[in-house]
């Protein structure tokens, strides 16, 4: 079994959650799944969300209007983020700037003063699956080879991702292990209890899907810690890769 691997950095981030959108825009803490498939539909030339709009406006809604086009074409692909934040976690600050486009507020001036939570210098290794794919083949190139359609951005297209160290890896299956060194799906998980050393416990309701109808996100409880694992329900999405014990979702 093989994969793609590779650095996925800025100087800053805003992966912007939905559900507070009042006086500041707050961000998650890690790229998700959903984001990383638009970047990488970005690498590809893949359409998003407008072109999905446009193409509903254009036409009665088809079942290949359900979702933005990078999702349909490559949310099969299996993925794998490891953060190299301080204990799971980067530096925020909240950033306050003016939206004066005109149309961005019916306020006198039409000018929008935003306060926006932005991630600094955000570092993530990311894996790809190899599925043998039409989508992932045309992926591992453009990768490979430095190609990108379109800029790719995390989050918003303030924030400019540098995609380095580009490298195809071997896995193999993780039958015993004792921790998981990236992101995973916390489940039913049970830790052991006895810990030498400093641990850290990061976890977060991250975006993992598409939802059907409304096109908003389905969330998955991850976790990223450094404490040892006694029991995991999802042993068969490890693998050995790196010397790491990596979980693909």
């Amino acid at each position: 079994m093989k994969a793609i691997a590779l650095e996925i950095s800025g100087k800053t981030a805003c992966f912007r959650k939905p559900d507070v959108n009042v006086n500041v825009y707050f961000t998650y803490n890690h790229i998700h799944k959903v984001a990383l498939l638009g970047l990488f539909g970005a690498v590809l030339g893949l359409g998003g969300y407008n072109a999905q709009n446009r193409a509903i406006n254009e036409q009665d809604i088809k079942s290949e209007n359900i979702y933005p086009d990078f999702y349909i074409k490559l949310k099969h692909l299996k993925l794998c983020i490891v953060p190299h934040g301080d204990r799971g976690y980067f530096s925020k600050k909240i950033q306050t700037f003016n939206n004066s486009v005109g149309y961005a507020s019916q306020e006198a001036g039409k000018n929008l003063v935003v306060n926006e939570q932005w991630l600094e210098n955000p570092c993530w290794t990311v894996y790809i699956f190899d599925d043998n794919s039409e989508m992932y083949i045309r992926l591992q190139k453009a990768l490979l080879t430095g190609q990108c359609k379109y800029i790719p951005y995390l989050g918003k297209n303030d924030h400019f991702a540098n995609l380095t160290n580009v490298r195809s890896i071997e896995l193999q299956p993780a039958k015993k292990f004792t921790q998981i060194d990236s992101l995973f799906a916390l489940g039913k998980t049970e830790f052991q209890k006895r810990f030498t050393g400093q641990p850290f416990f990061y976890k977060e309701f991250l975006p993992i899907a598409l939802d059907e109808v409304t096109n908003g996100y389905i969330f998955e409880n991850m976790a990223f810690t450094n404490r040892k694992i006694q029991t995991y329900n999802e042993g068969e999405s490890l693998y050995i890769g790196e010397n790491k014990n990596l979980f693909f979702f």
